[in-house]
């Protein structure tokens, strides 16, 4: 029956506002987005939605001994097990509870499928002068079978604070799953935070993973996003600028084989002046996998003095992989430095020859090689368990015992 008819068969049993029906009401009518569409142009999503899912989540609340799996060990933890808050931290100057309405005003389909029917999710509000000194781990745990989740978080970090997230995304299955999660972050003036995300799904996993960042004046804001595992993932991350002197960081590691895809969508709208962006995206592609990177920044007419650099790099380690990039600038200021560049190669084979001439094994000159290209990516987080982890990952998507963390 595929996922549109289990969405139709759904709304005709739940009761939702005369707005939100309407914006369903759009999405049933014009469906997913295609290969038609320019922003969807290299990634179908026909096979993820042809799959039957349930939409409704039907699970049990886990144990400690899942939580502990899957966990960094922090001690301030959001945990939502089928979409049910069951812990929230208790932290000085932070206010968390669960899913609240939030506008979100786009054009994008897929959002408005998740304004429509999300009821599930967490809000964070972080004082004024706030600075919270262990990161925030959010853990989103699935046990059902076959499901469909949505999520819709808020996270709202007030003037002079500072803070650290670390979010995983885990189907304890594996049946075909598909999430899709929507996270806002307001950044109120001179505030700081880093958000980590840690896509390491099962095999038959597929998440649309959406961050829409808007920053005042004197912000900062990292977004470390890590992926290594999951059939399908698509990740769109939305940067706007509205103060002077924002900063915006991005750094990303795509690890994939067998058949996984990756697509990593990232806008950075600046609209304020003396404003700087920089993104590094890192690909490693083995076996039949693909990726996708599709990086824009909009510079308007009256945000003068900006600073913004893009780089897309990526090594195909098998015949079958394959990789399309497309770095874009749309710059409507003189006064202006910008720039982005892409490379897709293999490894050096000189440095390879070097390698085996001093005895190293042909896997593991491999493995180092591809860790010296990833590493200077995984090297800007600054929370050290989640470096460590990325440095761990990577060392088991190449299938080598080596430990990259010394």
């Amino acid at each position: 029956m595929g996922l549109i008819e289990n969405l139709k068969s759904y709304s005709e049993e739940i009761q939702i506002s005369d707005d939100k029906k309407d914006l369903l009401d759009s999405f049933l009518s014009n469906g997913f987005p295609t290969t038609k569409d320019e922003e969807w142009k290299y990634t179908s999503l026909k096979k993820v939605i042809a799959n039957e899912y349930n939409i409704e989540n039907k699970g049990q609340v886990v144990d400690d001994s899942v939580i502990e799996k899957y966990s960094l060990g922090f001690e301030n933890q959001i945990i939502l097990s089928d979409g049910k808050l069951i812990n929230i931290p208790t932290i000085k100057g932070v206010s968390i509870s669960g899913f609240s309405e939030f506008e979100s005003n786009t054009n994008d389909s897929i959002l408005n499928l998740n304004k429509s029917l999300s009821q599930n999710g967490f809000t964070v509000s972080i004082d004024k002068n706030t600075v919270v000194e262990s990161p925030i781990e959010i853990l989103f745990i699935s046990t059902t079978e076959s499901n469909f989740s949505q999520y819709r978080n808020r996270i709202s970090i007030a003037e002079n604070a500072e803070v650290k997230f670390v979010e995983r995304i885990q189907n304890l299955n594996n049946s075909s799953s598909f999430v899709n999660n929507f996270t806002r972050i307001n950044c109120d003036k001179n505030t700081k935070i880093e958000y980590n995300k840690i896509q390491n799904n099962t095999s038959e996993s597929q998440l649309i993973d959406t961050v829409n960042v808007y920053q005042e004046q004197d912000s900062t804001c990292d977004i470390n996003t890590l992926l290594f595992g999951g059939s399908f993932t698509r990740n769109n991350l939305n940067f706007e600028q509205n103060g002077f002197n924002c900063e915006s960081n991005m750094n990303g590691v795509s690890v994939l084989d067998n058949n996984q895809l990756a697509d990593n969508h990232t806008f950075v709208d600046h609209k304020s002046a003396h404003c700087r962006s920089n993104e590094m995206y890192k690909g490693i592609y083995l076996d039949n996998s693909r990726g996708v990177f599709n990086g824009k920044i909009m510079v308007r007419p009256d945000a003068q003095k900006i600073d913004a650099f893009q780089s897309n790099n990526n090594l195909l380690l098998s015949e079958n992989s394959s990789i399309d990039s497309k770095p874009q600038l749309e710059i409507y200021a003189d006064d202006v430095k910008c720039s982005h560049g892409c490379t897709i190669g293999q490894l050096d084979a000189d440095a390879l020859f070097y390698m085996r001439s001093r005895g190293i094994g042909v896997e593991e000159a491999k493995a180092v090689l591809t860790y010296a290209f990833a590493s200077e990516a995984i090297e800007n987080i600054s929370v050290d368990q989640v470096r460590l982890l990325s440095k761990k990952l990577l060392a088991q998507k190449l299938n080598v015992e080596l430990d990259f963390s010394v």
